[in-house]
């Protein structure tokens, strides 16, 4: 596969590549190139618009030329004290060497030629232990910064507990920097620029599969040049049909999902092929990179605000309560729900965690008697503190059947799935259905198909996530199995 990033000095040589240009005047040596990316075809941003997005400058050119000619990258305040950026950012591609804390200044403006632009130290730095130069992969680093900024404020990263739909296929998103404007030459702006994209799926980002956007059909890419579990792919296109992309002097700079006090830090600009190609641009997936994030200090432990939205499936002899999590800025790492008996004040409760398969999260009370009115309420929690309780939801165990469970399932091109089902148990009377119902995750008409001898096929699923259960339905009521998640395939 060709590489993503390449030192200025030898870019003749590399044609095929990506890389990082220092500014409009001189490449940086070669610890400060590599990667990805502009931004193309973008617009100017607002006065406080992203105040957390800042410049990676050199020292050394700093003190003579100043911040506008000596930014290499962007990066993000994600705490007082760290920035998150690109590993090549840090790198030196050739040796694997990375650069010193004392070579890097943090520039905090969103014009790189203010009279009044803030410089803050670096103190430390920290590559992704797993970061991978050839294959870009794990292309993140943390700088930690010698004084707290405490008078901006910062991006929460995005956790794999978050809201899914930050990342579902045609998010919108936006990519932020400095980065080169010109397709055929270096036009470099001294205020930072935006450009909106959209994410692209899965199936364009690791399987080569194309996406069209507007009136512009791209190219993905192969399994062995993106890899969509550590990876987001994403673009954009003008009203006039030009394509959006970050490019030259952006990397390191954000990928931005949400709005207001859901704004979170998705990606970072990594890699490409080209800039404003029909290629998306690559960047680092940030709910992929948690674990090191945390052990650098670079997601505040914040407890939670705000109480999770609770759904209830009835069972026979139990309830399973699924939690939809409002993202408020912390890391949830435990969920709790319980069912109090009004009459008696016997509470019992069930637990679950935030999943990685994108499924929400959800635990079964059991133990409970058919018939009886239970008030069940959640909360959402962490080391630091629980949430306020969820408004209680009154809800009845009823002797529904108790469905199969989906044993295995196989999914084929053209949206179809075939499913393996356990049997079910009508619970004392005669079976009147079983099915198995796909729901979307991020909306839209559910599909289904009857099973048969333990078998059922489901049809004209679309390109994406879905929540699989086994309905069992009696002259009760119906009953839904633990979902399962499926991927369609068109």
């Amino acid at each position: 596969m060709p590489k993503r990033m390449r030192p200025a000095a030898v870019a003749a040589a590399l044609a095929l590549t990506l890389t990082l240009i220092a500014s409009p005047a001189t490449a940086l040596p070669a610890s400060r190139t590599g990667g990805r990316l502009l931004v193309v075809n973008g617009q100017s941003t607002e006065a406080g618009q992203f105040p957390f997005v800042v410049a990676l400058v050199d020292a050394a050119r700093f003190e003579r030329e100043g911040a506008f000619q000596s930014q290499f990258c962007g990066g993000s305040l994600t705490t007082p004290t760290t920035i998150v950026t690109a590993a090549h950012c840090v790198v030196d591609e050739d040796t694997g060497r990375q650069g010193a804390a004392s070579s890097i200044l943090v520039a905090i403006a969103r014009d790189l030629k203010s009279a009044d632009i803030r410089i803050v130290q670096v103190t430390a730095v920290a590559v992704h232990p797993g970061y991978d130069p050839e294959m870009v992969t794990n292309d993140v680093a943390v700088l930690t910064l010698s004084d707290a900024v405490t008078d901006v404020s910062f991006i929460m990263p995005m956790r794999p507990g978050d809201t899914p739909d930050y990342l579902a296929p045609r998010a919108p998103v936006s990519v932020v920097g400095w980065g080169n404007q010109s397709l055929t030459g270096s036009s470099y702006p001294q205020t930072m620029r935006v450009g909106a994209l959209v994410v692209f799926p899965d199936g364009a980002c690791g399987r080569n599969e194309q996406y069209t956007i507007g009136s512009i059909t791209f190219d993905g890419f192969n399994w062995d040049e993106a890899d969509p579990t550590r990876m987001v792919c994403a673009a954009g296109v003008t009203q006039a049909g030009t394509v959006i992309d970050a490019c030259q002097g952006d990397s390191g700079g954000p990928l931005v999902g949400g709005k207001g006090s859901s704004l979170r830090l998705v990606g970072v600009v990594s890699w490409g092929e080209d800039c404003g190609t029909k290629h998306p641009g690559v960047y680092t997936r940030i709910s992929a990179m948690t674990e090191f994030l945390m052990s650098q200090n670079a997601i505040s432990m914040l407890s939670p605000t705000v109480a999770p939205a609770l759904s209830i499936d009835v069972l026979s002899g139990g309830l399973r309560v699924t939690f939809a999590i409002t993202p408020d800025g912390s890391a949830i790492s435990t969920l709790a729900a319980t069912a109090t008996d009004p009459v008696t004040g016997t509470a019992t409760t069930c637990f679950a965690e935030p999943r990685r398969d994108h499924l929400p999260p959800f635990c079964t009370i059991a133990g409970l008697a058919n018939g009886v009115p239970y008030s069940v309420s959640g909360i959402s929690a962490n080391e630091v503190g629980n949430s306020p309780p969820a408004t209680p939801i009154t809800a009845v165990p009823t002797a529904v059947p108790i469905p199969g469970a989906i044993l295995a399932v196989s999914v084929a091109a053209g949206g179809q799935a075939r499913f393996q089902v356990g049997a079910s148990d009508a619970n004392g009377s005669a079976l009147v259905s079983v099915r198995v119902e796909c729901r979307s995750l991020s909306g839209g008409a559910a599909r289904s198909g009857a099973v048969v001898k333990g078998t059922a096929l489901v049809t004209r699923l679309a390109a994406q996530r879905y929540s699989c259960s086994d309905v069992a339905t009696n002259a009760v009521g119906a009953a839904r199995s633990n979902p399962r998640l499926v991927i369609g395939r068109r």
